[in-house]
């Protein structure tokens, strides 16, 4: 992959040359990205960081840099419109759309600049941690990029969806997600609020040992399923990390771990294995009351966010809730 923004300016050069003397079968289709302002059908939106999008028509070839991005994208519009799709869309254990991308042939796991000219994507869905380099990159081939908030909140995640349906010119599927949405967490907060037991204490146990703290999905989850979030419990903020010593003086009720998926291999297990077996945690009750949950509910952040909370609800009441209709929300 190139290293500097400078080597980026040169090789858009070179792909800028070769566009013109049309020696490049690669980067063939260029051309029309960088006429979108001599469309009449052009049409703008302004992303999360107040850039203006300026697009010559509904993208119909779109390339996401997550697997969250993906998963809202293919709320909005068909599986056929993604160029490609996160590697990990094809794992039901982390991942709500295998169904939807399993005949999208190119699944990635990096977006260098020579998969993305390959592509030819007429958007591409960039989020606040892309290096910034690469999203002036892809701009100055002439790539459309819309960045994005990775949500924190569930209102953050309606905002993004929004605006990621606006871009696509398919405001009318953006809201009904959204509707879909509200009606659900309606009915959430209904079945929650008839819970006369005392909020359990739940903590999560992750390899990603900062996450899970104040100001992260995940809070926002438990904290709509009735569960007081074990880490937030202790003041701890999110990208602090969580000591044994800490989790011993929160005393939780139950702990909730990833369950096991195919993808994650024997490393995830074992770690697991060697956090409930250790010695200093078993004088905790909730060490005798481990829930393991699916990863695509414990790293919710987009539309299917409602599910993930049911799954934690459940994991701290019992089955209060059905998740057997669970599927992908679509506003199509």
């Amino acid at each position: 992959m190139l290293k500097t923004h400078k080597t980026y300016k040169v090789f858009a050069l070179l792909l800028s040359i070769l566009l013109l003397l049309g020696i490049s079968d690669k980067t063939k289709g260029l051309s029309t990205v960088n006429k979108i302002k001599d469309t009449t059908a052009a049409y703008s939106v302004v992303d999360y960081e107040g850039t203006v999008i300026t697009l010559p028509h509904k993208p119909k070839h779109i390339l996401t840099l997550s697997l969250s991005f993906d998963i809202m994208t293919l709320g909005i519009v068909p599986p056929e419109y993604l160029v490609a799709a996160n590697k990990m869309a094809n794992d039901p254990g982390i991942s709500c759309i295998a169904n939807e991308t399993k005949d999208i042939k190119t699944k990635l796991y990096s977006y260098p600049l020579e998969t993305v000219v390959k592509l030819n994507p007429d958007l591409i869905i960039a989020s606040t941690w892309t290096d910034k380099q690469m999203v002036n990159a892809y701009r100055d081939l002439g790539y459309p990029v819309l960045v994005c908030k990775g949500p924190n909140t569930i209102e953050e995640v309606e905002k993004t969806i929004m605006t990621i349906a606006v871009a696509l010119g398919e405001k009318q599927a953006g809201n009904k997600i959204i509707g879909i949405m509200q009606e659900k967490l309606k009915k959430i907060d209904q079945v929650v609020a008839a819970q006369r037991n005392k909020k359990p204490v739940g903590l999560l146990v992750s390899q990603m040992t900062s996450y899970g703290g104040k100001g992260c999905m995940f809070d926002v989850l438990c904290t709509r399923a009735g569960v007081i979030n074990g880490i937030a419990k202790m003041g701890i903020n999110n990208g602090q990390p969580v000591t044994k010593e800490m989790v011993i003086a929160c005393k939780p009720d139950f702990f909730m771990l990833s369950a096991p998926r195919s993808q994650s291999g024997d490393t995830t297990q074992k770690a697991q294995e060697e956090y409930i077996n250790d010695p200093a945690l078993k004088e905790l009750k909730g060490i005798r009351h481990t829930m393991f949950i699916p990863d695509r509910y414990l790293y919710s952040s987009t539309q299917n966010c409602v599910y993930a909370i049911e799954s934690i609800a459940n994991a701290a009441y019992g089955p209060i809730f059905d998740l057997s209709d669970e599927k992908l929300i679509k506003g199509y």
